[in-house]
């Protein structure tokens, strides 16, 4: 496959994918009591407009034999990459369920380090290891560097809890204030999201060793992801008579729109990457998307959520976010 750009182009585009998925999980914050399926829904609606559209415009350049033709005899690697677009859509509803009952931050932190492992792991089954002899030292070392950055981040979360919790008590006045509990409920939605998200690994892994153009193997994973909401969503909303408030019937348009601004960084953000994919390999790809819990918890700082912490707390969260950039500065010194 030709490649359009250098790896430090394509290391830049990776990152900037990653700013995109740190970020339009923000607009959980603001449903306020606007159903999550809802909000996913419309998310992969767009999403799959997005693609397709992008997709059809591109084809003939990128893929001059034609869709059908390309894909003839190839029927294994479409289903598979189909299947891994339907299960990171369903794990990202539940992701994003738990997101609101614990709060961002925490539901980032937890399920970082168990998206990594599965990633990570995904990526070398699908792609194989890079034949350069500093490959394997390389990224092994980064993945234990993100895997410490993601620990570190999710003991000051939990530190954070803490410090909240305690400053409640100690004022009254801060009783509006939220403290999250992880239930066993939780843990077990953390679980399920995570191997189902790890769709997306399966996925582009699939396409990239395949040699799939990137935009087919986004617009087959995106069409996977609207199926599967699709399904889910027609029984849900049919069986618990949600479907005027879905619409937003009577009320608020801006549901649709966090719907459209999540689509367009949530898939944007796919597309690029996987764009960017085949000039550094599915991997070292994988393990620079995993700065995208950087940006949660930059978001984060920013509403002010770790207003108020100990020192301490302050001083675990600088150093996790070190540690981020520490990887992304030897994964980029390695890959250019």
């Amino acid at each position: 496959m030709n490649h359009y750009f250098s790896p430090a182009v394509a290391i830049l585009l990776t990152l900037f994918a990653a700013v995109l998925w740190g970020s339009w999980m923000q607009v959980v914050k603001h449903l306020r009591k606007f159903p999550i399926e809802g909000l996913v829904f419309y998310l992969y609606i767009f999403s799959f407009l997005l693609v397709w559209v992008i997709t059809l415009i591109l084809a003939p350049l990128l893929i001059p034999e034609g869709l059908s033709h390309f894909i003839a005899g190839k029927e294994r690697v479409v289903i598979e990459i189909l299947l891994g677009g339907s299960m990171m859509s369903i794990g990202m509803m539940f992701s994003l369920t738990v997101m609101r009952d614990i709060g961002l931050l925490l539901a980032t932190a937890l399920s970082g380090s168990i998206a990594s492992i599965l990633g990570i792991l995904t990526s070398i089954m699908k792609e194989g290891l890079p034949s350069d002899p500093y490959a394997v030292p390389v990224i092994v070392t980064t993945s234990v560097i993100f895997l410490a950055a993601s620990l570190l981040c999710n003991y000051a979360s939990q530190l954070r809890e803490r410090d909240l919790y305690s400053a409640q008590r100690k004022d009254d006045e801060s009783q509006n204030k939220t403290s999250y509990r992880v239930t066993f409920r939780t843990i077990i939605f953390i679980l399920i999201s995570s191997v189902l998200v790890n769709g997306w690994s399966i996925g582009v892994a699939t396409g990239t060793a395949n040699s799939f153009p990137p935009v087919l193997t986004c617009a087959l994973m995106v069409t996977g992801s609207l199926a599967s909401i699709l399904i889910y969503s027609s029984i849900r909303f049919t069986i618990k008579k949600m479907w005027p408030t879905i619409l937003c019937v009577g009320t608020t348009k801006k549901p649709i729109l966090f719907g459209l601004i999540t689509g367009v960084c949530h898939y944007g953000g796919n597309l690029i990457s996987i764009y960017a994919m085949p000039v550094i390999s599915a991997t070292l790809s994988f393990l620079f998307g995993r700065t995208a819990s950087v940006w949660t918890f930059v978001w984060g700082i920013s509403y002010g959520e770790f207003k108020g912490v100990s020192k301490k707390t302050a001083m675990i969260l600088s150093l996790g976010i070190a540690l981020y950039f520490a990887g992304i500065v030897l994964l980029g010194i390695y890959s250019i």
